[in-house]
C-alpha cells in the first residue's frame, strides 16, 4: 500500500516538474477560402519557437484547440497556406503573397511586428484567441 501511494506521488510530482499542457483556442476569420489551411507557430517571450503545425479551418466560426507548455505570456503567428505548399510563398521583394496575422492584432505594414507588440497572456487552463488574416496591403 505504502509504495503504492509513493509510487501515484512520484508520478503527480513527475507531471508536475515536466511542465503542463496549455490550451491555445483560436478561430480564424478572414482567410481567402475556405476550407483553409493554415500554418501556425507558437513563440515564447523571447522569440524562440515552441512549436508549429497545420490546421484545416473549415469556417470562421470553428474554434480549433492545439495543446502546448507555454509560459506566462507568449506569441502566435499564423499564414493562410492558400496553395498548400507547407510555405509562405513571397514576391520580389520578400513581401508575403500569403495571409497572414499575429496574436495580440499585432500589425506592422510590410514587416513581422516585435514580439513584444504580438505576446498574450497566458489564462487559466485554456487561451482563446482570435486571428483576421490581412494581405500586405492592408494597411
Amino acid at each position: 500500500m505504502i509504495r503504492t501511494v509513493f509510487s501515484l506521488c512520484c508520478a503527480l510530482a513527475a507531471n508536475f516538474a515536466l511542465g503542463q499542457s496549455h490550451d491555445i483556442a483560436m478561430k480564424f476569420q478572414g482567410a481567402s477560402k475556405y476550407p483553409a489551411r493554415i500554418a501556425y507557430e507558437v513563440l515564447n517571450f523571447d522569440e524562440v519557437s515552441i512549436t508549429a503545425g497545420y490546421i484545416d479551418v473549415q469556417d470562421e466560426h470553428t474554434v480549433y484547440e492545439i495543446a502546448v507548455d507555454v509560459g506566462e505570456r507568449f506569441a502566435v503567428q499564423i499564414y493562410e497556406d492558400a496553395n498548400g505548399n507547407s510555405k509562405l510563398d513571397r514576391g520580389l521583394f520578400t513581401q508575403p503573397l500569403e495571409k497572414y496575422a499575429f496574436s495580440n492584432d499585432a500589425w506592422q505594414a510590410l514587416s513581422k511586428p516585435e514580439v513584444d507588440e504580438m505576446l498574450v497572456q497566458r489564462t487559466g487552463v485554456k487561451t482563446f484567441l482570435t486571428f483576421t488574416l490581412k494581405s500586405v496591403s492592408d494597411f
